[in-house]
This record gives structure tokens, sequence and C-alpha cells, in this order.
């Protein structure tokens, strides 16, 4: 027989997967009314952002029946609200080059949702304490970001793109203080860096009470 304190855990974890799945299941509502309206207007180049971001979707789902790794809630609605924010609105729509936070607010919730990621696949291990959890999971984002720019900068050299912001003149140089002495790949790089880390210690200290 069940324990109470064990029934409450489960039917938690049954209302968050509900939560988490009428989210995911309301975006991809949304990117399926969007590709219909992008197919109409012609705008191919949108309609594979939906796409991609409609793929990305599942990754939640990928992880948990694999490889047993489940996201808390918080940590799930913000992995699928960053990828919208970065794919459509963000690259699709051109937010980046609009405005001048919003690269800032992606890195800082990337960082937050990181360690999401870590907390989830350190539990796998038995018998961590919290400050193991907390320490591999605040790496765990760290190490993510810094591939994440060095993909930046590959693919900046490798197809001449322009992810670093290291173009003299260019839309989105609103990213960087016209005080700023460095050069504008430098300054978007270590911003970048800088919320990120931020966004991690916020979470791993949030964490620290939840553990």
């Amino acid at each position: 027989m069940k324990k109470p304190r064990q029934n409450i855990i489960e039917r938690k974890q049954v209302i968050i997967l509900n939560f988490l799945s009428i989210c995911i299941h309301s975006l991809r509502t949304v990117l399926i009314v969007l590709s219909i309206y992008h197919i109409y207007k012609r705008d191919f180049k949108l309609l594979i952002s939906t796409g991609a971001v409609f793929i990305l979707t599942f990754l939640l789902w990928f992880l948990d029946k694999v490889f047993a790794i489940r996201l808390d809630l918080f940590g799930g609605v913000l992995y699928i609200a960053i990828i919208f924010m970065t794919i459509y609105l963000g690259s699709a729509l051109k937010f980046y080059d609009k405005y001048a936070w919003w690269d800032r607010l992606i890195h800082a919730l990337s960082g937050i949702a990181l360690v999401s990621f870590g907390v989830a696949v350190s539990r796998k291990a038995e018998n961590l304490s919290s400050l193991y959890i907390l320490f591999f999971s605040f790496t765990f984002s760290i190490s993510l970001h810094v591939v994440w720019e060095v993909l930046e900068y590959i693919f900046d050299c490798i197809f001449h793109m322009d992810n670093q912001r290291w173009q003299k003149v260019n839309a989105s140089n609103n990213h960087v203080s016209e005080s700023a002495v460095q050069p504008a790949g430098l300054v978007d790089t270590m911003n970048d860096t800088i919320l990120c880390i931020v966004g991690t210690a916020i979470a791993c200290l949030v964490w620290w009470f939840i553990l």
C-alpha cells in the first residue's frame, strides 16, 4: 500500500505533466495556424522557422521516453517559450534586430532553463546531495552556453553569418552601447555570457531552497 506522501507526490506529478502538456499542445496549435498563414502568404522562410519550433517541442517527450529525464514544470514551460522566442520571434521576425534587450533576455532565460535540465539529469543518480546537484547544474548550464557561443563563431566563419555581431555595419548594432570601446562582436558575446551566468546563478539559488 502506498504511503500518503507518495500519493501526494504522484498526484502533483500528474498535475504538472497535464499542465505542461496543455502548454505544449497550445504552442503546437499556434504554430500550425501560423504555418497555414505563411503558406497562404508564401512566406516560406517563416514556414521553416515554425516547422523547426514544432519539431523541437518533441524534445521533452524524447528525453522522457528514451532517457527517463523529466523536467520540472517551470523548466519545461520556459524551454518551449525560449525555442519560440529564439527561432520564430528572434530570428524569423527579426526581434534580435528590433529590440536591444531581446538577445540578452534569451540568454538569461536560457541559463535558468538549462539549470532545470541539469537538475533533471543529475537526479537520475542516487544519493546525491543538493550541493552536488546544483554544482553539476551550474557547470552544465555554463558549459552548454560556451558550446553555443563557439557554434555561433564557427557558423559566422564558415557561412559568413553575423550571429556574434562582428560586422561593423549591422542593424543589430543596438546590442552595443555607444560608449563601448570594444568591438561589437566582443561586447555581444560577453553580454550573452554574463547574462547566462546571472540567470544560472539565480536559478541555482532558487533550486537550493527547493531541493
